[in-house]
């Protein structure tokens, strides 16, 4: 690490690239040291991403690690399209028999039409301006009415965190009307944003589902 707790030789614009390499590198690590049951408050948030919508709404999962919340809302009757940025990841959903993409938020494009769009945990891992690029796509992505349901960490500034993988992940944190302000800018008009406790002493979460 330098002196400002960046990774040597890891330049800002770089840091997801970096974090990328860390889940790819650890994914077994992440696997293990997170829980495989659903906690109370993300099934809460997943359980309003998809209210009232029919079983065969569109629904792609950003980051979608070993499938645990795709395997909940599947479990309820829905299809979710899994996808991650980590190699290993997309190779650890194929092995577990679910159809997986690689997929890369930052650099790729989001597929169209979609109802509901998931990231449980993953644009914390984004700069701001990365995030604001990422919400653009998001909205071109949605359907009318279409849903952009996320999950983030309260608090301020960014930094690098060895914690839980002990390797380097890069995070941003944020507060609500900051998180207002970037999808409003992206297009989003209804906007709802909860608080929820984090896992275990973790920080507390920002829990969006956002309209256009």
């Amino acid at each position: 690490m330098s002196n400002n707790g960046t990774p040597a030789g890891v330049a800002p614009g770089d840091a997801n690239e970096r974090t990328i390499s860390t889940y790819d590198q650890y994914a077994q690590r992440y696997i293990n040291r997170t829980t495989h049951e659903v906690p109370d408050p993300v099934r809460q948030w997943l359980d309003r991403a998809v209210a009232g919508l029919p079983r065969d709404a569109r629904i792609l999962e950003i980051g979608s690690g070993f499938g645990r919340d795709a395997g909940y809302l599947n479990g309820l009757g829905y299809r979710v399209r899994c996808t991650d940025a980590a190699p290993a990841f997309v190779a650890e959903l194929r092995a577990r028999g679910i159809d997986a993409d690689p997929l890369n938020a930052i650099t790729d494009e989001l597929p169209a039409a979609l109802d509901v769009l998931l990231a449980n945990s993953v644009l914390l891992h984004f700069t701001r301006e990365q995030f604001g690029g990422v919400a653009t796509k998001a909205r071109r992505s949605l359907r009318p009415r279409g849903r952009f349901a996320f999950i983030v960490k309260l608090g301020d500034g960014q930094e690098w965190s060895n914690g839980k993988m002990d390797a380097p992940r890069f995070f941003c944190y944020w507060r609500e009307p900051q998180l207002r302000d970037v999808l409003l800018a992206a297009g989003f008009v209804d906007i709802d944003i909860r608080r929820a406790p984090g896992p275990g002493d973790k920080l507390d979460q920002l829990q969006v589902v956002a309209e256009p």
